[in-house]
């Protein structure tokens, strides 16, 4: 080969970075979307710019006068502090940019897992890019997607090390140390760990396999305890665990089961059946663990769709490993598979995203720094013209809002009004939602609820029960439009 098509190959793009950098302009695509679907995001950055103008983490709330000062634990307030410094820094686009990174660093993460284990990059690519396919119905600008990459990260060294290499301990505890403080999501992260202990466990007691000896055992203990290092100590786990209401989970979008009604979940469902064939085609070989991990995965993603990237990131490189052990040495996909591997040895690697992450980050800046931004909440969605209303017309009294604005009006009206709930319902919990659902329909009691929490003023969806109801009892419209209205109770 001449030198310059040498040179010329040698900075060829890998599939990796193909990969990453189609991700990252898919979710820049997606933005809008992602932006318009809840308004957690909104409590997010309203939490982040706290820590960062008062240098403390509260671990009491702050932001609603219905639980005001009860023990809220901080167990995402590193992940607010990074999307409010992209904020602060790119404006609503820097936060887009910074998750869409973020799963793009996640995937490719997961795809160098599966080339390196199977030693087919194309059929790799092809799986991971439909994992990336089902998991982009929880696509959205909040901490989970931290969860994403430090799956990716920490499957990938649990199962080296259930292979036998050595793999310092020392980075299991990092990656949950950071983990536990970006995200409840580290719950995953024990539970693959478990499947990967029962596995061992199981393996060991029925075939007589002391394969990795107690290395498996050892990363459990090395990195539980890192579990409870954050500002609220044990409340990060009583958090995840008290999340359990069947009232709330039926209610909110994500944690309801997995709708096969919606072309999105097609995929994942598709990704669950060619696990089953590809596991049932290599029975008497896939390692336990893995059957642990898939099968556990599987049925979180069924019984709550916001699981399903889970199971994407977790089974892409498991079905890759498998595959490359079935091809045969000398058939011709082989043959493709291995000049492809060889060609992907030679091409220098991160070149190419990191000029075009570079380039899109500038392009960023400069849209900020001319007042363009292409992603704003949506206000068909969320009430901004009335959040504009309410700056130059502050409301006193305490406020009743709708549950999906909570976080938008954190974002726009906090610290001076001071929310009836959003929806962090973990928080909350099953009470609190229930008696803002009566009140939001004018169902039974919703007069009480009112008077309970001393209600005066409202902002919520004009065409709701609760906003004719108060206009007939004589409350007064202090500002309306098509997506929200403002109405005041009358002087007593």
């Amino acid at each position: 080969m001449s030198a310059p098509t040498h040179k010329r190959i040698f900075f060829l793009p890998r599939l990796r970075e193909i990969l990453f950098v189609t991700i990252l302009f898919a979710a820049l695509t997606f933005g809008p979307r992602m932006l318009s679907l809840d308004s957690d995001l909104g409590r997010h950055l309203a939490l982040g710019s706290y820590i960062i103008d008062h240098g403390e983490i509260p671990t009491r709330d702050i932001f609603s006068h219905t639980l005001n000062g009860e023990p809220r634990p901080a167990y995402e307030w590193l992940s607010q502090v990074i999307l409010t410094l992209a904020y602060r820094t790119l404006g609503m686009d820097g936060v887009i940019f910074i998750c869409a990174t973020i799963i793009g660093v996640a995937f490719a993460v997961v795809h160098a897992d599966a080339e390196q284990q199977s030693r087919i990059p194309l059929t790799a690519l092809f799986i991971v890019i439909l994992s990336v396919a089902a998991s982009s119905l929880h696509w959205l600008p909040r901490p989970h997607i931290f969860t994403f990459l430090l799956l990716a990260a920490w499957l990938e060294r649990l199962d080296r090390t259930r292979q036998g290499e050595e793999i310092p301990l020392w980075q299991f505890m990092i990656l949950m140390l950071a983990w536990v403080n970006l995200h409840g999501g580290f719950i995953f992260g024990v539970l693959a760990w478990f499947a990967y202990f029962s596995g061992w466990l199981w393996e060991r007691i029925w075939t007589q396999s002391f394969k990795n000896n107690w290395k498996i055992v050892l990363v459990g203990a090395a990195s539980l305890p890192m579990t409870v290092l954050t500002p609220s100590g044990f409340g990060n786990w009583q958090a995840v665990l008290n999340n359990n209401s069947r009232y709330i989970l039926r209610r909110t979008l994500e944690t309801m089961p997995a709708d096969f009604t919606q072309p999105v979940t097609w995929l994942f469902g598709l990704l669950l059946l060619a696990t089953i064939f590809i596991f049932l085609a290599n029975r008497k070989k896939t390692p336990t663990a893995h059957i642990f991990l898939l099968s556990g995965f599987a049925i979180l993603g069924l019984l709550m769709a916001r699981n399903i990237p889970l199971f994407a990131i977790a089974a892409a490189p498991i079905l890759s490993a498998i595959l490359g052990k079935k091809i045969a040495p000398a058939s011709p996909l082989m043959t493709l598979e291995s000049n492809f591997s060889s060609l992907e040895k030679s091409l220098r690697a991160g070149l190419w995203s990191g000029v075009i992450w570079v380039g899109i980050a500038t392009a960023l800046a400069f849209r900020t720094e001319v007042r363009r931004e292409a992603v704003q909440f949506n206000p068909n969605v969320f009430p901004v013209a009335a959040s504009d209303w309410l700056e130059t017309h502050p409301q006193s009294g305490n406020m009743f809002n709708e549950f999906n604005w909570g976080g938008y009006l954190l974002f726009r009206a906090w610290p001076h009004h001071k929310v009836f709930l959003d929806s962090q319902t973990d928080f909350y919990g099953e009470v609190l939602v229930r008696e803002y659902e009566a009140a939001l329909t004018a169902g039974n009691g919703w007069e009480s609820v009112l008077k309970k929490y001393d209600i005066e003023w409202t902002i919520i969806p004009p065409d709701s029960p609760l906003a004719r109801k108060l206009q007939t009892l004589g409350w007064k419209i202090e500002y309306g439009d098509d997506t929200a209205i403002i109405l005041r109770r009358p002087n007593q």
